[in-house]
């Protein structure tokens, strides 16, 4: 299934800058130097003047001023929200292309959202109504429910993290309503505790679930918890938290909300809607990709995402890492591990003295230390060959070997 073709909301932002699909306006924005003239982004002034925009009603006089000025007060804004989270940070942080559409694409949704909700419904409508039938049948038309969430498909590396504070401050500033609890939900605690720092470092106020809900939290202060310790039943003990300690209207930030069993992403589905029913949540995944091939699940998220940078596009700009497919017969299978293991094994260490003998060319473009990742399915549990495992024996193997 051709997925990107059902993504009607992304489609629907593409649509006011006069492109159908991705490719074409990641690959214009692209060729952009980053940087700032005369008080405006690069990005925003190339948007201006060479691609045009669709930003109203075709009934607004002077329509060309018109967007010209709403972009220009989009752009201000980004720039404000990047001199905030950058206020405490030594290394600044500047957006690249992709960012800057994921967030122009926020601003412009919050902006509707807040000021002409009803007329935004009836041109996404309008706009679904205007695809092919396949699509139009699949997805359907929006309703105010559709409107509370929207999520950002991004490959791991394309910067999420750095979205998700933007997007906070994006909130702040429109105020579709005034949120009784703001929670950022991980899938475990490692990544609650890499958040926690993060956020820090943007300057956002936050802190992270503790079995004591204290009183007296500040003013637009983040909760970061696992959606583990979210039950919607009395019979959690432990430092689990009935959904029913965040009653009102609530702000939810989820990072890749769905990973897990296929019966736990369904029951954490349930709390998250349970959360949100009264409230907006932003959701960010770099695999929303494996959970599509379900038709409600792809109505649900084709009008949800609005962003889409997955791992083609990240790919095809050349961010991504070269690859091979390799085909082994089973019974040489352990053989080629352990040659294929020496070899990334070699090839670390050389990126490693690289990376130490060129420090000052690294910080120049932003490059951090090498790191070397195993990817698995498998970590423990009855009858699991564990890839962890097999990683532990591999290390201690190369570790006692006599070179």
């Amino acid at each position: 299934m051709n997925i990107e073709k059902y993504l009607v909301l992304n489609k629907y932002f593409l649509r006011l800058f006069g492109e159908k699909d991705n490719r074409e306006l990641l690959r214009y924005l692209k060729s952009v130097e980053e940087g700032e003239r005369d008080g405006l982004t690069n990005f925003a002034t190339y948007l201006i003047n060479k691609r045009g925009v669709k930003l109203s009603e075709d009934d607004i006089k002077d329509i060309e001023r018109y967007n010209k000025n709403i972009i220009e007060r989009y752009d201000r804004n980004i720039q404000e929200y990047l001199r905030e989270i950058n206020k405490g940070r030594q290394e600044k942080i500047r957006l690249k292309y992709f960012q800057y559409l994921a967030v122009l694409f926020t601003e412009i949704f919050l902006d509707r959202l807040k000021n002409r909700k009803w007329e935004f419904l009836g041109e996404l409508n309008k706009f679904v109504n205007s695809l092919e039938k396949k699509v139009r049948e699949t997805v359907g038309e929006f309703s105010e429910e559709d409107l509370k969430k929207i999520a950002f498909w991004m490959a791991t590396g394309s910067g999420k993290t750095l979205i998700m504070h933007i997007n906070y401050l994006q909130f702040c500033k429109y105020k579709p309503f005034e949120p009784d609890n703001i929670l950022l939900i991980t899938p475990n605690e490692g990544l609650s505790k890499q958040h926690y720092e993060e956020m820090k470092k943007s300057g956002i106020p936050c802190r992270l679930y503790s079995e004591n809900l204290r009183s007296g939290k500040g003013d637009y202060e983040v909760l970061i918890i696992e959606i583990t310790k979210l039950v919607e039943n009395t019979r959690g003990r432990g430092r689990s938290i009935h959904i029913s300690a965040f009653e009102g209207k609530n702000l939810i930030f989820v990072d890749e909300g769905h990973k897990g069993k296929k019966s736990e992403e369904k029951k954490w589905a349930k709390l998250r809607d349970k959360l949100i029913e009264k409230g907006f949540a932003f959701e960010y995944s770099a695999t929303f990709g494996q959970i599509l091939d379900k038709e409600d699940i792809l109505k649900e998220y084709a009008k949800a995402i609005i962003f889409d940078y997955s791992y083609k596009h990240f790919y095809l700009d050349g961010y991504g890492k070269d690859f091979w497919v390799l085909n082994i017969k089973n019974s040489k299978i352990d053989d080629f591990t352990e040659i294929a293991f020496c070899a990334n094994l070699l090839d670390f260490y050389q990126q490693l003295l690289v990376y130490e003998e060129k420090r000052g060319i690294a910080r120049e473009h932003n490059i951090e230390k090498p790191l070397w990742i195993f990817v698995g399915s498998t970590v423990s549990g009855k009858n699991i060959d564990s890839d962890i495992v097999k990683v532990l024996d591999l290390i201690r193997n190369s570790l006692n070997r006599d070179w």
